[in-house]
């Protein structure tokens, strides 16, 4: 075994495409050595200026192989005679044997002609050059480019290629260059450059010479170096995950510097400054006493020089960008919210301006707010009565939404739309739950993010995010395969969560049916289907049997999500196989001419009927009682309580088919005994249809 050194050296690389394919990276270099069979644990190291890659423990050459050949089948090989035909001296001629190297072998009930031989590994220097230029060549970072008179692309220009095994030099030509063992450490290094003999000589190198080789190590580095500074200065630093990932991506030897800033900027809003930080500079925001600090922290990639002359800088850079923001917020307070006309802005071709989204939204939102008012709910009050000065709060929400779009400040800083206008319409003394509702209408962020904080502001998010999908659906820009440009599929994952999590118990049929208002190019089911399927995205940890089990009962959203839920944690608890098996045999039982409940004759029972039937009644009884107290306390875990009673019938079920038969001679009895069944069958729809659950 040997150690082996790959080091790609570059130009600077981006740092958002790399860590967006880091997976990738290593996977591909894990697939070629599996073809090549020389697959062995790895360590993967990046940069901003290299790939590395270090094996510890690195074969030799490929192992050795037993290959089979097979030959034509004997009563092909062979004619009358016994003798070879000519398709078995054409296979001997072709592997270049005699009638002694080959054997008879039966395969797939055939007797076949078959050659084996051993054919020894390559060694691995033979092939590493070849299996790096195809690891090179199977990166895809979004955007290549080209440099010199290659015509290979990569996301920046290669400098240099080193693969050394053990001490050796592994021959490799791309990208116009040779390998070599002359590896560059930081710019800012003294010993800049050095012919290394070895893994031990290149790590020793680099670390000596301003390069921490391990993002891990230097994502650690620049965690411990900000704790530091938070309890020499009495801060708290606000650690902004993906910009600490950028930042170990962007540095090979980090260093915290603590900077300042005039206090007078503190005066616009905090987050015009952390943007202005983060995006702009890659500064982190600094708190005390729980309020925004005119300070930062940036993590300079040097190594030596002068620090405090790095800091300055990072300083006065800083005062330019908080100059602009505080000279744009202050234009555009003046403005008191009147920045142009939404008109004269199209939204989309064909779906004309801003102000006619805006219309559309707030025909919405009185749909939706109708619909609340009216649909009856399973474990809250009746209604959720959105009264009349909430109802006017939206519409005025909605009004006013867009109108920072046309702002200096937004226009700078695109990623506080919402965020501005909510600060604008606060400064015109704007009701604050309009202003809430303003600054939410974006959210979620992400798949896992926070959604609108109240129902004012989830029904203004709703009506925004309803449009959006709908216009987009009329006008066929239908998301396909993965492709999807408008983000669609987040929208629709956005409408269910907010729908679950404020109980908007509306079902996706009826919410689909609001785009047969103005959206007459949506084809219905194609529309359902869509929001369907993001359902299936939501709980793509649980049995998609049980998602469809519930879904097809076309239940209200948030009553569809409760018993999905509540169903899977109670399946996951039980032996699925046994209690699924038992209702599937009611289901089949039952037939679609069900008599009523009052049409069942007690007095025919007998003993296991009548235990069955006491203890479906007390079931009900029980669970009349669970949702009258859920209605008051809002409590969603009814559902898993009462699934749980539920199929707690199961023993009585079982000892009915056991004593009982069901289609017995004697209509009667056996119309009784139906009705009995059924009953129990109709329970379980309540929580969905359980022919569907699948093991």
């Amino acid at each position: 075994m040997a150690q082996l050194l790959i080091e790609i050296f570059t130009e600077e690389l981006p740092a958002l495409p790399l860590l967006k394919n880091l997976d990738s990276i290593q996977e591909n270099w894990a697939n070629i050595l599996k073809t090549n069979d020389l697959t062995s644990e790895f360590s993967f190291f990046y940069t901003p200026r290299r790939l590395t890659i270090v094996h510890r423990d690195f074969a030799l050459q490929q192992p050795n192989k037993k290959i089979q050949i097979y030959g034509p089948p004997i009563h092909i090989a062979y004619d009358e005679n016994k003798k070879p035909s000519k398709a078995l001296q054409s296979f001997l001629q072709k592997n270049d044997i005699t009638l002694n190297d080959i054997k008879i072998i039966t395969k797939n009930n055939k007797e076949v002609v078959l050659y084996e031989k051993n054919e020894n590994g390559v060694k691995s220097i033979e092939i590493l050059g070849n299996m790096v230029q195809s690891w090179l060549m199977s990166l895809n970072f979004g955007k290549s480019m080209r440099w010199g008179n290659h015509e290979e692309s990569f996301i920046r220009p290669i400098r240099n290629i080193c693969i050394l095994l053990d001490s050796n030099l592994v021959p490799c030509h791309a990208y116009g260059l040779h390998t070599s063992n002359n590896i560059t450490a930081h710019r800012q290094a003294k010993n800049n450059q050095k012919t290394v003999t070895n893994l031990q000589s290149y790590m020793s190198f680099l670390a000596n010479n301003g390069v921490i080789i391990d993002q891990a190590i230097r994502k650690n580095s620049i965690i411990e170096s900000i704790q530091k500074l938070e309890k020499q200065h009495n801060i708290q630093v606000e650690i902004d995950n993906d910009l600490l990932d950028e930042i170990v991506a962007i540095t090979e030897y980090p260093t915290a510097l603590f900077g300042h800033f005039d206090k007078r900027f503190l005066q616009i809003p905090k987050e015009m400054i952390i943007t202005s930080m983060k995006e702009n500079q890659r500064y982190f925001a600094i708190y005390k006493d729980s309020q925004l600090y005119n300070g930062f922290i940036v993590i300079s990639n040097t190594f030596g020089g002068n620090l405090e002359l790095i800091t300055k800088g990072n300083e006065k850079v800083l005062k330019a960008r908080l100059s602009d923001a505080e000279f744009f917020y202050h234009n555009d307070l003046k403005a008191r919210m009147q920045f142009g006309n939404l008109g004269d802005i199209s939204f989309m071709q064909g779906a004309g301006s801003l102000s006619d989204k805006i219309q559309r939204e707030i025909v919405l939102a009185q749909y939706i707010i109708e619909m609340l008012n009216t649909t009856q709910q399973k474990y809250q009050k009746q209604t959720l009565n959105i009264e009349l000065q909430d109802q006017e709060a939206i519409i005025q929400a909605l009004q006013l939404a867009k109108n920072d779009l046309l702002s200096q400040s937004v226009g700078e800083f695109p990623e506080l739309q919402g965020i501005m206008g909510a600060n604008f319409a606060k400064h015109c003394n704007i009701q604050e739950k309009v202003c809430i509702a303003i600054k939410e209408q974006y959210l979620p962020h992400g798949h896992n993010a926070n959604l609108p904080s109240n129902i004012i502001s989830a029904i203004v998010n709703l009506s925004i995010k309803v449009d959006t999908l709908f216009t987009l659906f009329n006008l066929g820009k239908i998301p396909t395969g993965s492709k999807d440009p408008f983000a669609l599929r987040r929208q629709a994952t956005a409408i269910l969560r907010i729908c679950h999590q404020f109980g908007f118990n509306i079902a996706i049929q009826e919410l689909c049916k609001l785009a047969k208002n103005s959206y007459t190019n949506i084809h219905q089911q194609i529309l359902q289907d869509f929001f369907t399927d993001r359902i299936y995205g939501i709980f793509s940890n649980i049995n998609p049997s049980i998602i469809r089990c519930v879904l097809l009962r076309n239940f209200g959203i948030k009553e569809s999500f409760d018993k999905i839920i509540a169903l899977s944690s109670y399946l996951n608890t039980i032996d699925i196989k046994s209690v699924i098996s038992t209702f599937k045999r009611v289901a089949n039982i039952v037939n679609s001419d069900n008599k009523q409940v009052n049409d069942i004759n007690i007095s025919l029972f007998e003993v296991s009927e009548r235990t069955l039937y006491d203890n479906l009644l007390l079931y009900k009884k029980n669970k009349t009682y669970l949702f009258d107290t859920a209605k008051k306390t809002m409590d969603s875990d009814v559902f898993l309580i009462s699934i749980r009673n539920l199929f707690a019938l199961k023993p009585y079920l079982d000892d009915v088919f056991d004593s009982v038969l069901i289609n017995t001679e004697d209509k009667k009895l056996k119309d009784n005994r139906m009705l009995l069944i059924t009953l129990v069958f109709n329970e379980f729809l309540e929580f969905g249809d359980m022919r569907e659950i699948s093991i």
